[in-house]
């Protein structure tokens, strides 16, 4: 029997005797009892012997509970009732789609729900929201627990345990032993009753398993930076930033709706800088909110310096580079490396490739540690074999390899990498995945003085990105190379690179632009004295004076390069010189002179290619 059954068994048997007792007076002064009670009449003085001694015998018992070394769990119990543990409710913008998850785990009968996401990304404020909407479902009471899973203290299953007992109503010293023993007693008291846990910061499932209820009418929130494979009956979210949207409207309610829209353009710049991290937005928000002074424009600007961003995101205690650091620092030492090394990588997403030249270690050990980053939330997976950090975390990235790798060893991680593109650029294939990567890694190589093998990239990759008429990367690609040429004052490749910038600038539709290119290619290779550069020079600045209807001086320019053709026997070059000689001549209703040099195009055509054009 219950003890917390015995007052009241008490009570109903106290009421019987008081009944009895009244009978068995009745019938001692010389009352009456109703006909089918009067043949028993004579049975009310035992009966009331009987149930007085059934009273003294529970009041005895009773006294020995409450005296005994358990009775301090039962008074634990009824002192205890229902705990209620749950810190207070945070505010919560956006979130419609993880709350919708939630109901969805929910409606499935799933006994926990883990929201697994990076650092700062409000995994904890989600899990308190969800238990403070739910704990009505749960009403014998609500627990919850730091596991401290991403320091370098967590909390032990044991300890946290003991403590949950004890809020339950346990007696201390039954809440020793080894962490089986107290998982089994705690299931056990969970048993048949409906209990929230809010398990925050999770390292790993060896850690979470024995909190977890074992009774369906429990619900397990639990938050962890990774992904805890091998729990039973778990439904996990992936919990991301907030959309432009919703980190909009963070900022204003932490600034104020009339600061904001002073300057909307400047909170966008600001809730962009801060990646949709909530944290660096509530961190961004504090700061603004506790200098009413400042323009949202001039913290906007301070944001968008990478150079300062994450020392600008801090308030008091609250850091988005401590949040981040606190992964960091429990990861194994190549991952850190991979990590770190990653944040190098110039272009948004990258491949296992690009992070192994980055690494400089083997590709197979480079992917298995990307794949667990991806685990720690440190790094994304958006497709099999590509990779990519946030904003943030790359920065923090690069701040760690800055601290930890030399000068040296940082240019060549970067020297690696434009060997690996080099060497990939004879497949034609990959240029599609790589394309915004090889540009990057131009700029990159050019400012950290790597101009030789910026060249080399650019030289082998150009051609294939003629080939795919790909004018919006071709120009930033000649670009950059145009700029290695100029610090390796190299006129040839000078030349080269200028001219590509002028076709790319007329395949744009930037006639002027094109024109400026060509007028320098052909200044720098006037001075070279080499006519087959010269010559190639003269027909592209011919064809962008064309372009800009300058008449006179496109058809010196096309003349001058139809001549020296000519004298270097390059027919095919010539043809097309030719060509856009007669073009211009049609072009300005010079018939004659336009039939004329056509003519001769035709006759330096192959045959073949005669017949075709006749």
């Amino acid at each position: 029997m219950r003890r917390e059954r015995v007052p009241a068994l008490i009570g109903v048997v106290s009421g019987l005797l008081s009944v009895l007792l009244a009978v068995a007076v009745n019938v001692a002064t010389g009352g009456s009892l109703p006909p089918p009670l009067d043949a028993v009449a004579w049975l009310s003085w035992p009966a009331v012997g009987v149930l007085a001694a059934v009273v003294v015998g529970l009041a005895v018992w009773q006294q020995r509970l409450t005296t005994s070394p358990s009775a301090g769990a039962a008074d634990g119990r009824e002192a205890a009732g229902r705990p209620a543990e749950l810190p207070a409710a945070p505010g919560l913008t956006g979130r419609a789609r993880d709350l919708a998850a939630v109901d969805e785990a929910l409606e499935q009968r799933y006994g926990v729900v883990t929201f697994v996401g990076p650092p700062g990304v409000g995994k904890s404020s989600l899990a308190l929201r969800v238990a403070h909407d739910l704990r009505g479902r749960y009403p014998d009471g609500q627990l919850f627990a730091a596991l401290r899973g991403a320091s370098a203290d967590p909390a032990a299953p044991e300890a946290v345990l003991a403590r949950f007992l004890g809020a339950m109503g346990v007696a201390e010293d039954e809440r020793r032993g080894a962490v089986e023993n107290l998982a089994a007693r705690f299931r056990s008291e969970l048993a048949d009753r409906k209990v929230l846990l809010v398990l925050d910061d999770a390292r790993d499932a060896e850690q979470v398993a024995p909190l977890l209820p074992g009774d369906a009418g429990c619900l397990a929130v639990v938050t962890s930076r990774r992904v805890l494979a091998g729990i039973p009956g778990s439904a996990t979210h992936l919990v991301g930033g907030l959309d432009p949207a919703e980190g909009l409207a963070l900022l204003t309610e932490a600034v104020g709706a009339d600061r904001a829209a002073a300057d909307p353009d400047a909170a966008v710049r600001i809730v962009r800088a801060c990646g949709g991290l909530p944290l660096a937005l509530r961190i961004a928000g504090g700061r603004l909110r506790a200098r009413v002074s400042w323009q949202l424009a001039d913290f906007a600007d301070q944001l968008e310096d990478e150079r300062q961003r994450l020392d600008a995101l801090r308030l008091g205690d609250l850091a988005v580079r401590a949040s981040f650091d606190a992964s960091y620092e429990e990861l194994p030492a190549v991952d850190r490396l991979v990590f770190r090394r990653c944040g190098s990588h110039p272009g948004q997403i990258f491949g296992s490739a690009a992070a192994a030249a980055l690494a400089g270690r083997e590709p197979p050990a480079v992917t298995a540690a990307l794949e667990r980053l991806v685990d720690a939330q440190l790094v994304e997976s958006p497709a099999p074999g590509r990779y990519r950090l946030h904003d943030l975390l790359r920065l923090f990235a690069v701040e760690r390899s800055e601290a930890e790798d030399t000068p040296e060893v940082r240019v060549a991680t970067l020297a690696r990498l434009l060997d690996l593109l080099t060497g990939h650029a004879a497949v034609g294939s990959w240029l599609a995945d790589e394309r915004e990567n090889v540009v990057a890694a131009l700029r990159q190589a050019v400012a950290s003085g790597l101009y030789e093998p910026a060249w080399a990239l650019a030289s082998a990759v150009g051609p294939l990105l003629s080939r795919a008429e790909d004018h919006v990367d071709r120009l930033p690609l000649w670009h950059a190379a145009a700029e290695a040429a100029d610090a390796l004052d190299d006129d040839p490749h000078r030349v080269r690179a200028l001219l590509q910038m002028s076709y790319a600038c007329r395949n744009s539709g930037d006639v002027t632009a094109a024109l400026d290119s060509a007028t320098r290619a052909l200044s720098v290779a006037e001075r070279l004295g080499g006519r087959p550069a010269l010559a190639e020079a003269l027909l592209c600045h011919g064809e962008a004076l064309r372009d800009l209807y300058r008449f006179d001086e496109a058809a010196e320019a096309l003349t001058r390069a139809v001549v020296l053709y000519a004298e270097l026997g390059d027919e095919e070059r010539e043809i097309q010189a030719r060509t856009a000689l007669g073009v211009l001549y049609m072009a300005f209703w010079h018939a004659d002179e336009a039939v004329e040099v056509l003519e001769r195009a035709v006759a330096l055509l192959p045959a073949q290619d005669s017949v075709q054009h006749a």
